[in-house]
């Protein structure tokens, strides 16, 4: 049996043929983790574009990465509107330097599903890699760490919730394995304390609340490890570096909490809603394969979203637990555990965090590192019948618990647990006849159920498929010609497309949603918000992925009581996409146009000054006619006694020249953040119709007004972020010194 020598490891020193060996066995684990994260897109070849992935994240970091290539920073895009505050959503990590790094690759890429394929491989090698050196740390062999590394990227959450779909998570997740791992070889003196400083930071700054909460989980847990074992000094160090890492995540949230005035989204109270609420039964059944817990997501749940991996129940009768018995050492695994078991358990809603169903993995982490453990210690085989007849009853177990759950699914549960009774059998026979044979069998079986639940499961039915377009330079063709200047599209992506036309050469040839519009070079007004405005989203009664309601088209046409002109004027509209299938005031279908053309129903008449500029299947376009004044800027009103003389804009600025005085209303949205002056003198922006953004503007014979955009909470936020850095750079700098000094004192 392997000994485990945990918190002091012995350096041993290798031939380099054999280091060379273990390196080359390394990249061959991170190679099959490679591999089979190719698996999901064989059966389903968008697997890895769908719901937010590609209606917010691909396309918005796409819009990013471009303009980082023309050396700007994009803190706002007006142009984006609702989906045009980068800096306040937070989800897109603009100040994080391997998020924005993934950013650039997307804007290379010409195909955006291409893009996310790659950049979920990466961070599912990632997290394999992190699971890998977090295990070798905690002091589990190397066979062990790589058959943990290899299961948790394909656990039931990770694989169809984070991967799928929510990225943002997927990066957090895995970065804050990184930062466990850091942060504890450090303690252990092991590591300089600018490595977990640099990965902490990372983390803190990848834009999911998550990952803030993950580093101080993981820096609560390490602390008590190290007081633990009488390592104050230590303990310390952890902390600082903590807190230095949580001040850098300032520069992110703060702008996020600067939002709140204007958004819909306010962070919050404690209540519990049900939604993607595990229960501690659906924890339990980890190891079952085919399981769907009784569990509210968007829906009733459609996959194994609490399977971790099929060998860690079967196999409890064979694990030497005495492995686990220096609770000493390994006291941050069960830190860690025990946290996030609180955690996953909580309400639906706690302040900034909501669905604790996303927390199920950081759960996991900590049971695949103390299976790491027992797995190194290698399986027990005497008493094998005993432990044979155990193995049979919990797969038993778990079968009937399966079935109790879903009835009608009895043939799969059954399949899988002879599935899974054949795979323990090659496992155990490997342990008691040839050892080496046991991390292959491991292995292979993780592998071999991937393949079965990708069967069972081609994809998440719980979330958005979407299945937008994602060949960049197909989008812009289908669109060139389909917007001109501002645009709104009128559509209710959920309730007026079905589901059937939701294709790349169907619906989504003639009207779009989320961000991917914006990729397409459409300046929509409709966008992807994960924050909102409360004033323009009510305005237009315009949904978070930019659908909005049937009244839509009636109210960009209305008449504005305060200044007298349509709002589509105050936008500076100069399109407008209608769904045939939604918009008022549309010829009734006959039986005959449905047969032909079930979407292509004409406009009685386009609004006074606007024109029909193309009738398709599924969406109507009609045009403004004449040209709207001021071409190079954003003024779209201006009170009686007021003369716009020049306007002129730029990505996040706009200067006005003007005669008079009195209201003027710039169409671009009023986020808090604007500033305006008028030669030097600092004036209030307010929100006006729709909220956008409007100044009253003293009498002045000649004046300049100046706009421009700071997101609220930035300078604060870059504020904190400086003082992180110091005192992380203070105590690395610190510790350099005292630990020179000490090797200057030992004798030689």
């Amino acid at each position: 049996m392997q000994e485990l020598l945990v918190d002091q490891p012995v350096a041993e020193s290798r031939p380099a043929p054999e280091r060379a060996a273990r390196r080359r066995a390394d990249l061959l684990g991170l190679g099959v983790v490679a591999f089979a994260a190719q698996l999901p897109v064989l059966k389903t070849h968008l697997f890895y574009y769908y719901d937010d992935t590609s209606s917010v994240i691909i396309p918005g970091w796409r819009l990013i990465g471009e303009q980082l290539l023309q050396g700007r920073l994009p803190l706002l895009d007006v142009d984006t509107w609702l989906g045009g505050n980068f800096a306040g959503e937070a989800q897109f990590g603009l100040f994080n330097p391997l998020t924005m790094a993934n950013a650039v690759l997307v804007a290379l890429l010409p195909d955006l599903a291409v893009a996310a394929i790659l950049i979920k491989t990466e961070f599912l090698v990632l997290l394999a890699a992190g699971v890998y050196l977090l295990a070798r740390e905690y002091g589990a062999g190397r066979n062990a760490a790589a058959v943990a590394a290899i299961a948790l990227p394909f656990s039931g959450y990770t694989l169809f919730w984070d991967a799928q779909a929510w990225i943002t998570n997927l990066i957090a997740f895995t970065l804050t394995t990184h930062t466990w791992w850091t942060l504890r070889r450090y303690a252990r003196g092991r590591l300089h304390p600018v490595v977990p400083l640099v990965v902490a930071g990372l983390t803190t700054t990848s834009g999911s609340p998550y990952s803030v909460l993950g580093v101080v989980v993981v820096v609560a847990a390490v602390i008590i490890e190290r007081l633990v074992n009488r390592q104050l000094r230590a303990a310390v160090g952890v902390a600082v570096i903590g807190l230095a890492a949580g001040l850098m995540a300032a520069v992110v949230f703060l702008p996020l909490l600067g939002m709140q005035p204007v958004g819909t989204r306010q962070a919050g109270g404690v209540f519990n809603t049900g939604q993607l609420v595990p229960s501690l039964g659906h924890l339990l059944n980890l190891s079952a394969p085919t399981y769907v817990p009784r569990l509210y997501t968007f829906g009733p749940a459609t996959t194994p979203i609490t399977y971790l991996a099929w060998f860690v129940v079967p196999l409890l009768p064979w694990f030497a637990w005495s492995a686990l018995r220096d609770g000493r050492a390994r006291a941050g695994i069960f830190a860690v555990g025990l946290a996030y078991l609180a955690l996953t358990l909580a309400p639906s809603n706690l302040w900034m965090f909501r669905w604790p169903a996303r927390l199920i993995e950081y759960l996991f982490l900590a049971v695949i590192l103390a299976v790491a453990l027992l797995l190194s210690a290698g399986l027990r085989t005497d008493h094998a019948v005993r432990r044979g007849l155990g193995s049979a009853g919990l797969i038993l177990l778990s079968t009937y618990l399966v079935w109790a759950d879903r009835p009608d699914q009895a043939r799969r549960a059954a399949e899988a647990a002879l599935v899974v009774g054949v795979l323990v059998l090659a496992v155990v026979l490997a342990a008691r006849h040839r050892a080496r044979l046991v991390t292959p069998a491991l292995v292979a079986g993780t592998l071999m159920m991937l393949v079965l639940q990708l069967n069972w499961f081609p994809r998440n039915r719980d979330i958005t498929p979407w299945q937008f377009p994602h060949d960049v330079a197909q989008l812009r063709a289908d669109f060139a010609d389909r917007s001109d200047g501002n645009t709104l599209i009128v559509a209710n992506s959920f309730s007026k497309i079905p589901n059937a036309d939701k294709q790349p050469d169907r619906a989504w040839r003639e009207v779009l949603f989320g961000n991917v519009s914006h990729v397409a070079g459409m300046d929509a007004l409709n966008a992807y918000t994960g924050m909102g405005n409360r004033q323009f989203g009510a305005a237009l009664c315009m949904e978070y992925e930019g659908s909005v309601c049937d009244e839509a088209y009636q109210r960009v046409f209305a008449t504005d009581p305060a200044t007298g002109v349509p709002l589509a004027d105050l936008l500076r509209l100069r399109t407008v996409t209608l769904l045939n299938a939604q918009v008022p005031g549309t010829l009734k279908p006959t039986p005959e146009l449905l047969r032909d053309q079930p979407y292509a129903f004409d406009l009685r008449q386009a609004p006074p000054g606007w024109q029909t500029a193309d009738r398709g299947t599924y969406a109507t376009v009609i045009r403004r006619t004449a040209e709207l004044p001021h071409p190079d800027g954003r003024v779209s009103w201006t009170a009686p006694g007021l003369t716009v003389t020049a306007d002129q804009a730029g990505p996040s600025t706009e200067e006005i020249r003007y005669r008079g005085g009195g209201r003027v209303i710039v169409a671009a949205l009023a986020w808090p953040g604007w500033h305006a002056s008028v030669d030097g003198h600092y004036l209030p922006v307010d929100r006006g119709p729709a909220g956008l953004i409007q100044v009253d503007l003293p009498e002045r014979a000649e004046g300049t007004l100046k706009l421009w955009f700071v997101p609220a909470g930035l300078r604060t936020g870059v504020e904190l972020l400086a003082v992180g850095v110091l005192i992380g750079a203070g105590y690395c700098t610190y510790h350099t010194v005292r630990v020179r000094r000490r090797r200057v004192h030992e004798p030689a």
